[in-house]
């Protein structure tokens, strides 16, 4: 009889055992192939505090890749040193403590990618639009809450710059409307439109202008000028980043699309916060989706939010998940070895006497590992087909279960820093996670082929050495 049919004969004889190890390989198998799938799982998320409008898209800096972009530029700077590395600077300060800071190259939506995504057929038009820039208000004054703690305000007014005002989310979702002159357009240059009560304050009216300059170097920074070419009026007030009267709605100045750097010390440096997209068709929504995804920009940099605040990123870029993902495959692998191990070590201590009666019939060692061998790679093969069958949907669970702890991590760390102020007005995006996406793909079935044959071929042969090391005359005596 041949190795091959005896292991056969021997799995169905001992139906327990074989039970066991087919048991123990199905949970090892779905899940190693829980950790593939995770590392490739579509994140669907939710920006659910600025969602955009209408039949647009919206492009904006990813969170998790700008703490990976921070994290490579201090390691590159070096612990404890002061530098500068792609628009991250470390420096110390006078009483010791070291700062980081980031200049509006690192945290901007870069111009050129919007233009590139714009020229995708099926795109309108597209709007880029700056942070709130807070600026010092030269001849003109600023509403004020006198009840208000002004003391960690800045003192100033916020501009917002938009290549189209109309595209503004602000404006397009209808929160702010025109009273009195035009809107800003991407031709003009060094314009402006204000509040209805910003203009009773001061007596403007549309053709008045406006100076600026720098907020924190008033008495010493260069006077910007921009014309008033419309009066809003707040429907709805507009949400300010914080507290203060810097960002309160009626203080929002609303500019063209290159004004905001000028009074704010930064000219021919800009800070996009935002790039917006309109979709000509909206029958074709989803077609010009696809179309923008397979533009040859750097999307590891950014999130891209449809017109109902929707996000899909690969996992890999959903905080660190492929982390968690790499962490349950090495848990899973060294685990497995161990398990694997001890279960053939007892499998063959128990088999003592069976081993000794064939080395007594003459056959060889290697014959004999051979054999347990294929039993356990008949068992395996058994296991695989089962465990691809239950796979998908452990995977999901588990990349649901690995999102789930990545939002928390991140919400954890949103809250740990909530109470820093940024000047140029920044807030996280508040992302709310909806479902994940898993596609068992031919190439993860059979990395985890062999994946397992592997970890049965080396466990087999580590608890196969600790009993075949030991000559015949030993093996027969224990039968006894």
């Amino acid at each position: 009889m041949n190795v091959l049919r005896r292991g056969a004969y021997s799995v169905v004889r001992k139906p327990i055992k074989s039970i066991l190890l087919l048991l123990v390989v199905v949970v090892i198998s779905s899940f190693f192939m829980a950790g593939l799938a995770g590392q490739s799982a579509s994140v669907n998320v939710q920006d659910s505090t600025r969602q955009a409008v209408g039949a647009t898209f919206r492009l904006e800096l990813s969170e998790a890749n700008r703490h990976t972009r921070l994290d490579e530029a201090t390691e590159k700077i070096g612990e404890g040193k002061e530098g500068t590395y792609r628009g991250v600077t470390i420096k110390k300060f006078e009483d010791g403590a070291y700062g980081v800071l980031t200049d509006n190259s690192f945290e901007t939506v870069i111009p050129e990618d919007a233009e590139t995504i714009a020229k995708v057929k099926g795109i309108e038009e597209y709007n880029l639009i700056t942070v709130a820039t807070v600026v010092n208000p030269v001849n003109f004054k600023r509403i004020e809450d006198p009840d208000m703690d002004q003391s960690q305000d800045f003192g100033g007014v916020n501009l917002r710059g938009n290549r189209i005002m109309e595209m503004d989310m602000d404006v397009a979702a209808g929160k702010i409307k025109l009273i009195d002159g035009r809107m800003t357009t991407k031709e003009d240059k060094d314009v402006c439109v204000i509040s209805k009560e910003l203009a009773k304050l001061n007596g403007l009216q549309v053709g008045d202008s406006l100076q600026f300059n720098q907020w924190d170097e008033k008495e010493n920074s260069k006077v910007y000028s921009a014309k008033i070419v419309g009066i809003y009026e707040a429907v709805q007030k507009l949400e300010p980043v914080m507290s203060g009267d810097t960002y309160r709605s009626e203080n929002t100045i609303f500019t063209d699309m290159n004004f905001p750097e000028k009074p704010s010390g930064e000219e021919g440096n800009p800070l996009f916060r935002y790039a917006i997209f309109k979709v000509a068709n909206v029958d074709q929504y989803d077609e010009v989706k696809e179309k923008i995804e397979k533009v040859d920009i750097d999307w590891k940099r950014y999130d891209l939010i449809d017109s109902n605040g929707n996000i899909q990123s690969m996992a890999e870029n959903f905080n660190n998940m492929k982390q968690l993902s790499e962490m349950l495959l090495i848990v899973v692998s060294a685990a497995s070895f161990i398990i694997l191990s001890l279960i053939f070590l007892f499998w063959m201590k128990n088999r003592t006497q069976e081993i000794g009666i064939f080395m007594a019939l003459g056959e060889s060692k290697k014959k004999i590992w051979s054999q347990f061998l294929w039993e356990a790679m008949l068992i395996g093969v058994l296991g695989l087909v089962l465990s691809f069958m239950i796979s998908p949907a452990l995977s999901k669970m588990t990349a649901s279960y690995m999102a789930q702890q990545s939002q928390s991590q991140a919400e954890e760390q949103k809250e740990a820093t909530e109470n820093q102020v940024f000047a140029d007005g920044y807030t996280a995006p508040d992302l709310k996670l909806q479902n994940i996406e898993i596609e068992v793909t031919p190439d993860m079935l059979i990395k985890d082929t062999i994946a397992i044959g592997g970890l049965l071929f080396i466990s087999v042969s580590v608890a196969g050495i600790m009993i075949m090391r030991k000559k015949p005359k030993e093996i027969l005596s224990e039968m006894s």
